[in-house]
């Protein structure tokens, strides 16, 4: 004896794009992650003062989305992250890019 069930599901695509992520345990979730982030960033960051590595932080209100941000604080970081493309007389790159943010983003199992 075969029955049939037919099951109709309704997709609220709006609370999805634009409530959900504003959720508190939605919110804490991605908090811990960023800071997992912020830790392997400092793990890893290239150090000649410090200042670069001090810098790192999670940003702590989310944007109006929901995005939850880390950032390096010094006025240097795209180059840290970068590099830059200046090189010295036998055309060797000075400044090579560490990508320390990519990195630890990649590490913490983010999407960028």
């Amino acid at each position: 004896m075969a029955t049939e069930v037919q099951i109709e599901v309704d997709i609220d695509e709006e609370a999805i794009q634009f409530e959900l992520p504003l959720d508190d345990g939605v919110q804490a979730d991605l908090k811990a992650r960023m800071d997992q982030v912020v830790a392997v960033a400092k793990a890893t960051a290239p150090v000649l003062t410090g200042a670069y590595k001090e810098s790192i932080h999670r940003v702590e209100e989310p944007d109006d989305d929901g995005t939850v941000h880390v950032e390096a604080g010094v006025h240097y970081a795209i180059y840290v992250e970068h590099g830059t493309t200046q090189t010295d007389r036998n055309g060797h790159a000075i400044h090579r890019p560490h990508y320390t943010l990519s990195h630890a983003l990649d590490a913490a199992g983010g999407d960028h």
